[in-house]
C-alpha cells in the first residue's frame, strides 16, 4: 500500500503569521508547552509517520504484521521508528527488540542519536539505557532488547512481542539475522498482535522483496522532500541538490528500487544468484585467502576511500568474498588494519595484494613498517579497468563468485560502474584485485638460498 505524505500539525502552523501563533500560544502554561514539545502523534508527526491503524495515521489497516517504511534519507525514518517504540512501550508487558547493522549503529543512531529513542522523552522522564547489558528499560517497565545484525548468533534466545529493524538492507548477514528474528518473534502480547517496524532505504535484495510482497506487510513510501521543513537549507544545497536526477539520488532521496544500470558489468541478479550464508561455507575446503587493497592518496573528508576486500578460493575453484573492510583511512591506519587480518583477523588471509600505481614503493613500505615479513604482492594497474574487470564479471555470471552475506556499499559500486564513464570505484577495484589474484595468480619472485632469483607459484 503506497502513501503520500501530508503535513503535520506543526508544519501547517509554521505557515501561519507570527501574530496568529502568538495568540494561539500565549495562554499555554509551561507544562502545556512541554507536553506539546513531546507530542509526536498529535503535533509533530505527519500521517505517514504514525503507526497504521491508530488515530491520525495515513494507513487505516490494523491487521498487519510488518510496517515497512521505505523512504529516502532525511524523511524521518529513525524518528518514526523511535516514536513507534515509544508508543509500544507504554504497555509495561511489552518486550521490544531493536536491531541495527552494527552495535555502534544501535547506540549512535537508534538510542543516543539526534532522532533516537532518548530524544523522544523529556529529560526527566527518559528510559534507563544500560549499554553493558544491551537493554533499555522504559518508564512503564517495558523492556527493550538491543542487538546488532552483524552478530546473528546473539539473536538466539531473546523472545519479544515487537521489534524495530533499522536499515535492514544494510545488514551484513541479512538472511541469518532475519531468520533469528522470526524464531524469537513468538511471545504473545496481551495488548495486540505481534508487530515489527522496518525503517530502511531500499535495495534490490531477495529478502527485502519478499517482505514487500507479503500481504501482512504495510508499506509506507516517502522521499526526503516530505520532511524539508524540518531540515536545514544547507542540507539540500550541499547534499541533496548535487544528486537530484542522478541514479544515486533516485535511490537515496526518492527511495526507488533501481533496475540495472545500462552498460554496467554487474547486475543485482548476478550477485544475488550466488549469495551464500556463513553457515554454508566449507572452511575445510578453503585453499587460499588474500586481502586486496586499493589505497587512497589521502584520508581527507573529500578523498576516495581505501578499498580493502578479503576473499578466498576453495578447491572447486569457486571464490568467496568474505569481508569488505574499506574506509577512509590514513596510510598507517589501513596498513594496521591489513596486517591485523594477517596476524589475528577473523579471516585467514595468507597474502596482501595492493595496487601501487599511486604510492609506488611507499605502499609496500607502509605494510612492512607494521609487519616486516608480511607476505606482500604488488599489483600495477597497467591495463584498462575494463580489461581487468571483465573476466571477473564473467566469473560472477558463471556463478563462480559468492558473497558471504550482503556488502551494501560494494555492491552499489559494482552495479553502477559503467566502463568509460568516470573513475572506477575503490571497493570494486580492490575486489577485482583480490579475485584476479585468486583466479589468475601471477608468479612471484623469491630468493632461494644460493641467491638466484626464481619464479614460483604463490599458491
Amino acid at each position: 500500500m503506497s502513501q503520500h505524505g501530508k503535513r503535520s500539525l506543526a508544519e501547517s502552523l509554521a505557515s501561519e503569521s507570527d501574530q496568529y501563533l502568538r495568540e494561539l500560544t500565549e495562554d499555554l502554561t509551561e507544562s502545556q508547552c512541554r507536553e506539546l514539545l513531546y507530542s509526536w502523534r498529535g503535533f509533530w508527526a505527519r500521517p505517514s509517520q504514525i503507526l497504521p491503524g491508530t488515530p491520525g495515521a495515513g494507513d487505516p489497516r490494523s491487521d498487519w504484521l510488518i510496517w515497512l517504511i521505505n523512504a529516502g534519507r532525511g524523511f524521518g525514518k529513525t524518528r518514526t521508528g523511535a516514536e513507534t517504540v515509544r508508543q509500544w512501550a507504554e504497555q509495561p508487558s511489552e518486550r521490544i527488540l531493536m536491531i541495527a547493522p552494527t552495535g555502534a549503529d544501535v547506540r549512535d543512531t537508534m538510542i543516543e542519536g539526534p532522532s533516537g529513542l532518548l530524544q523522544c522523552y523529556p529529560p526527566d522522564g527518559r528510559p534507563v539505557y544500560e549499554p553493558s547489558k544491551r537493554r533499555i528499560i522504559f518508564p512503564s517497565g517495558a523492556a527493550g532488547i538491543l542487538r546488532s545484525a552483524d552478530e546473528p548468533e546473539r539473536l538466539r534466545g531473546p523472545q519479544f512481542t515487537k521489534f524495530w529493524a533499522d536499515e535492514l538492507c544494510a545488514w551484513r548477514f541479512l538472511e541469518e539475522a532475519w531468520d533469528q528474528i522470526q524464531f524469537g518473534f513468538r511471545v504473545k502480547s496481551p495488548h495486540g498482535r505481534l508487530q515489527g517496524v522496518i525503517t530502511t532505504t531500499p535495495k534490490p535484495l531477495k529478502l527485502y522483496k519478499s517482505i514487500v510482497d507479503d500481504p501482512t506487510t504495510v508499506v509506507t513510501r516517502g522521499s526526503t522532500y516530505e520532511n524539508r521543513s524540518n531540515l536545514a537549507p544547507s542540507f539540500f544545497d550541499r547534499v541533496i541538490a548535487p544528486y537530484e536526477g542522478t541514479r544515486l539520488g533516485r535511490q537515496e532521496i526518492n527511495a526507488e528500487i533501481l533496475t540495472d544500470t545500462p552498460g554496467a558489468l554487474w547486475t543485482a541478479a548476478m550477485i544475488e544468484q550466488s549469495r551464500i550464508k556463513r553457515s554454508e561455507v566449507r572452511w575445510d575446503l578453503l585453499v587460499r585467502t588474500v586481502l586486496a587493497i586499493d589505497p587512497a592518496v589521502t584520508a581527507t573528508d573529500g578523498a576516495d576511500e581505501t578499498g580493502m576486500i578479503v576473499a578466498g578460493i576453495v578447491r572447486s575453484g569457486h571464490v568467496i568474498v568474505f569481508d569488505d573492510l574499506s574506509g577512509r583511512w590514513t596510510p598507517l591506519e589501513w596498513a594496521d588494519r591489513a596486517v591485523a587480518v594477517l596476524r589475528h583477523g577473523q579471516w585467514p588471509a595468507s597474502r596482501i595484494v595492493a595496487e601501487v600505481n599511486n604510492g609506488g614503493d611507499l605502499v609496500e613500505r607502509n605494510v612492512r613498517g607494521v609487519m616486516a615479513n608480511a607476505p606482500f604482492q604488488k599489483v600495477w594497474a597497467s591495463h584498462g579497468k575494463l580489461v581487468r574487470a571483465e573476466p571477473i564479471a564473467a566469473a560472477y555470471e558463471r556463478g563462480m563468485v559468492h558473497h558471504m552475506g550482503v556488502f551494501s556499499d560494494l555492491e552499489s559500486q559494482m552495479t553502477t560502474y559503467v566502463p568509460g564513464l568516470g573513475r572506477s570505484p575503490d571497493r570494486m577495484d580492490a575486489l577485482v584485485y583480490a579475485i584476479t589474484e585468486l583466479l589468475f595468480p601471477q608468479p612471484v619472485e623469491q630468493r632461494v638460498q644460493i641467491g638466484r632469483t626464481v619464479q614460483i607459484s604463490p599458491i
